[in-house]
């Protein structure tokens, strides 16, 4: 069974799919990409290179802005990533000036530097390769208060010129560049691995394949948008607040949602998001209920009806191992998603709001389950028996 969500194990760790992206791929299809990959990382520019114009911006990528409104049209969690051309502090500071710039105006996940010299301009400026590991760190300095930044480069370029410790220690996420099976400099330390420079899309369009842990994603998915949600040591957010009038656990179904927390521009959920599990909560924020772990953000204007008591109906309670069931939200048990093949499925297995469902292929002589072919884990109140 292909699910929307496909898990790739690497060293019995589990990662998430994405691509990333630039004004090379040109037009690719957005649709494809949502129901095939987890995240997208779209290069915004290179350089130092700032307009208050986009259009006269002559280091920014040209497809960037359309890329952003492509996944924000479809609330497809994205980074941005700028290629790095900095040979001195100063121009490390213009550059992270530049990416601030975009993060501002949109909603990404995090933002990346690419540190390498795949088109030989380090050297022919005599940028000393070995310099990249100081300018990279006062380029995440400069971004100090944006939660989720982080540094790509090849293993070769992390093992012999770069720090990874001290790129952590300033607060990066390693993205490494890893196509060969020669060893991780990065060992555990590694946020995401790019997996791959000659994956395809449906169409043909060759684009670089990514794989990210899994805690990673779902820290990144809690840290969409702009809003700064970070406490004093001794502060505690109450998620459970009298200043919102949901709370985390509430089932709830909505006719709107937005792409972060400070959005403005309402989106029209597509078919089968239309309700879900709110799994995080900021008070005060203009949308403050996140759905699913990254499905969207909504606020009390967008939900129509919920479940305060964050208790399985009764007719929810009566599903047992063996019904026929239809999905009426495909969002997988941990929040993602999957795409359905078919109008009912079969419950393989029971464990208070976890149900796994699938397709049984053979039933054993005395009624119970024989083969199986699994498709996910989805929350018992996103189901009915028919």
């Amino acid at each position: 069974m292909l699910l929307k969500i496909i898990r790739k194990v690497r060293n019995n760790i589990i990662m998430k799919k994405g691509i990333d992206i630039s004004g090379h791929q040109g037009d690719i299809n957005f649709d494809y990409i949502k129901d095939n990959y987890d995240f997208v990382i779209i290069r915004c520019g290179y350089g130092s290179d700032l307009s208050a114009d986009d259009s006269e911006c002559s280091q920014c990528d040209t497809m960037a802005q359309t890329y952003i409104n492509e996944c924000e049209a479809r609330i497809i969690p994205y980074a941005l990533y700028l290629y790095q051309y900095a040979a001195d502090d100063e121009q490390a500071r213009s550059e992270a000036a530049h990416i601030r710039e975009w993060y501002n105006k949109s909603n990404p996940i995090g933002v990346f530097l690419d540190i390498e010299d795949a088109d030989g301009y380090k050297e022919r400026h005599g940028i000393d390769y070995y310099s990249t590991q100081a300018l990279a760190v006062v380029w995440l300095d400069e971004l100090a208060d944006i939660k989720a930044k982080g540094i790509y480069a090849s293993h070769s370029w992390l093992n012999t010129y770069m720090n990874v410790d001290e790129l952590i220690e300033h607060g990066a996420l390693i993205w490494e560049a890893h196509w060969n099976d020669d060893g991780e400099i990065c060992d555990d330390k590694f946020a995401m691995s790019q997996e791959s420079s000659d994956h395809h899309l449906d169409d043909g369009t060759r684009v670089d394949y990514d794989i990210m842990r899994d805690e990673v994603y779902n820290q990144l998915i809690g840290n969409t948008g702009n809003e700064d949600t970070s406490t004093e040591p001794d502060e505690v957010v109450d998620s459970t607040s009298t200043d919102t009038m949901y709370h985390e656990g509430d089932y709830v179904e909505y006719d709107r949602i937005y792409a972060s927390s400070t959005s403005e521009e309402p989106l029209t959920p597509s078919a089968g998001f239309t309700s879900g599990t709110i799994t995080r909560v900021i008070p005060g924020a203009a949308n403050p209920y996140l759905i699913n772990d990254g499905t969207g953000w909504v606020n009390d204007g967008c939900i129509n009806s919920s479940d305060n008591g964050n208790q399985p109906s009764e007719s929810d309670t009566s599903i047992n191992v063996g019904d026929k069931v239809r999905v009426l939200v495909n969002a997988t048990y941990d929040g993602g998603s999957f795409v359905m093949y078919y109008d009912t499925y079969d419950v393989i297995e029971v464990k208070g709001d976890r149900v796994v469902i699938g397709i049984v292929k053979d039933w054993n002589d005395d009624g119970s389950i024989g083969d199986y072919d699994v498709t996910c884990a989805i929350n018992i109140c996103n189901i009915e028996r028919v």
